[in-house]
């Protein structure tokens, strides 16, 4: 997953993102508490990233939750959120916020 996430084709990449380097650091699969239809089984990764800042003299390490969704045809769509990776490992409000939002991605397939 990382490698399709991080590819210079991909709107990270291609919307002026530099990446030095990432990880999935963990991959599960989410069977959530749904109306029916509303969304589908789907696997939750979170990533580990560090970015080059826009001077390019430093790399800020992030964060992301990404929910990946496949749909008919073998296509995946992936929902990704992300935040600095030490307010998110303080596990604070910007954590909270970080998996309100992945929590909030719905997509019925």
């Amino acid at each position: 997953f990382g490698d399709v996430i991080f590819d210079p084709k991909g709107d990270i990449i291609r919307f002026g993102n530099v990446v030095e380097s990432y990880r999935v650091s963990r991959s599960q699969m989410l069977d959530t508490d749904c109306p029916e239809g509303a969304c589908a089984p789907h696997r939750r990764l979170l990533l580990k990233y560090d970015t080059v800042t826009g001077s390019g003299v430093q790399t800020v390490e992030r964060r992301g939750l990404v929910d990946a969704y496949e749909v008919d045809g073998g296509e995946v769509y992936m929902l990704m959120t992300s935040s600095n990776a030490v307010k998110f490992e303080a596990k604070g409000k910007e954590r909270e916020t970080v998996e309100n939002i992945v929590n909030s991605f719905r997509l019925g397939v």
